[in-house]
């Protein structure tokens, strides 16, 4: 089912989808293992390709890092790619939409860059109350990658951007999948392999989707939706991705403040 949906949504007319649905029907982007579930006490995780929760240096750092002028509050994404970091942050604006911009420091966060835009077309009036983007600075490529959510103006959704020019510039922003719940994204990237997951902004109950590209985020040829299970809210995506092993995890709703965070982890092998 999955499949067949991602699939059918490439078609056009009750022709196309037919055939289209056939083609896809031997085909499977990803050879998944066995879920698997871990806590965590302290919720800022990042994910290893094999499914390994491990410590999230980047979140643990940002809050020591000095914010580029005019950032909300809480919304900057961090990525390292060698000596360079590099940060995506939402500024708002008067009328309460925002820009996204992003920038690089070659100090460890002390200064930036000037900023650049990554995508102006928000029409929101949400100012700093959204969910932050996330970024992946690939050193196999020396590409940045993001992924974020925002209301444009040919509607709501969740968008990808990169920057082929260590983040001089920004290719125009392309839509991952439209839907009115703005929500978080996890972006992921290993040279020609670039995976974004995300909370699916359509679905009544939160759900975990995945899209992925073998094309550096020039096209994603697949969207995966629903990746996570029924079984209870799945929030906070983390993906993650080496050579052709990629890995995604998300959040169940803790009981309460205080318990744990349980992880719930699907990795395999793209085809």
């Amino acid at each position: 089912m999955t499949r067949w949906r991602a699939c059918l949504q490439r078609g056009a007319g009750a022709a196309a989808i037919a055939i289209i649905i056939v083609t896809c029907a031997d085909s499977t982007p990803v050879e998944w293992s066995a879920d698997r579930s871990a806590t965590s006490r302290d919720s800022r995780v990042a994910l290893t390709a094999e499914g390994a929760l491990v410590p999230d240096s980047m979140a643990l750092r940002a809050g020591r890092i000095a914010p580029p002028a005019r950032s909300c509050p809480g919304s900057l994404a961090l990525s390292r790619a060698g000596s360079r970091l590099f940060g995506v942050w939402w500024s708002a604006r008067p009328d309460s939409s925002a820009r996204l911009l992003a920038a690089r420091s070659d100090d460890d966060g002390a200064t930036w860059s000037a900023p650049v835009s990554v995508d102006t077309t928000d029409t929101s009036v949400f100012g700093c109350r959204r969910a932050p983007p996330s970024i992946a600075a690939d050193s196999a490529s020396g590409y940045v990658h993001v992924a974020y959510s925002l209301r444009g103006r040919e509607g709501p959704g969740l968008f990808f951007a990169h920057s082929m020019d260590a983040g001089a510039t920004f290719h125009e922003p392309v839509a991952i999948v439209y839907g009115d719940r703005l929500g978080r994204t996890s972006v992921a990237a290993d040279g020609d392999h670039v995976v974004v997951a995300f909370e699916d902004p359509n679905s009544v109950t939160p759900r975990i989707g995945l899209a992925l590209s073998r094309t550096m985020g020039h096209i994603f040829e697949d969207r995966l939706l629903p990746l996570s299970s029924d079984n209870g809210d799945a929030r906070h995506p983390l993906a993650a991705v080496r050579k052709r092993r990629v890995a995604v995890a998300w959040e169940r709703r803790a009981a309460s403040d205080t318990a744990p965070a349980v992880f719930a982890i699907r990795a395999g092998t793209l085809h």
